[in-house]
C-alpha cells in the first residue's frame, strides 16, 4: 500500500504533496472517533520510562518534530494525535514573508531524501503567536486525546 500512494504522490509537485497530506491528517483529526483511534495507534500512551526532563521542561516521550515541517504552527493537533513528545515550529519572522520563488522543495527518490530550498515563508509571528494561544487554550476546554501532557512547543525565530 505504501509503494502505491507514494507513486501517486511523487506525481505531484512536493511542496503540494505536504500540505494535501497534512490537510487530510487534519480532515480525519477533525472525526472524534478517527482522532482518537489515530491516536491509540501512534501514542506509546503513558510510558514512564519515556518520559525525560531536560532543564525543568518535563517531556512525555523523546520523539519529536524539527523546525520547518509545521512553519506556521497549523498543524499542532495533528503532530499530537502522532504522539509527538515535542514539535519544533518555526522559522518564524517579525513579518509575514513568501519565501524563496517555486519550485523550492526537490525529492532525491534514490537517496530517500529532499532538497529544501524554501526560505523563511511564514504567516509572521503576529498570526503564529494567536495560533499557539488558540491551540494552548484548547487543554482548558477539552482533554487531549492522547493523555493530559501535551507535547512541548518550541519555536525557531
Amino acid at each position: 500500500m505504501y509503494k502505491f500512494l507514494r507513486n501517486i504522490l511523487f506525481l505531484f509537485p512536493t511542496e503540494w504533496v505536504h500540505y494535501f497530506s497534512m490537510n487530510c491528517l487534519r480532515l480525519l483529526c477533525s472525526i472524534g472517533f478517527i482522532r482518537k483511534l489515530l491516536a491509540s495507534i501512534f501514542s506509546p500512551g503513558v510510558n514512564e520510562n519515556l518520559k525525560s526532563e531536560i532543564c525543568n521542561l518535563q517531556f512525555k516521550n523523546p520523539v519529536g518534530l524539527g523546525a520547518g515541517f509545521d512553519k506556521n504552527a497549523k498543524y499542532l493537533r495533528e503532530l499530537e494525535t502522532l504522539g509527538f513528545g515535542f514539535v519544533e515550529i518555526g522559522t518564524v519572522t517579525p513579518l509575514p514573508q513568501a519565501g524563496n520563488d517555486k519550485p523550492r522543495l526537490f525529492r532525491l527518490p534514490k537517496d530517500k531524501a529532499l532538497i529544501n530550498r524554501m526560505g523563511f515563508n511564514n504567516d509572521g509571528v503576529k498570526v503564529i503567536a494567536e495560533r499557539l494561544r488558540q491551540w494552548q487554550a484548547t487543554v482548558h476546554s477539552q482533554q487531549s486525546t492522547v493523555n493530559s501532557q501535551r507535547p512541548i512547543i518550541g519555536g525557531n525565530i
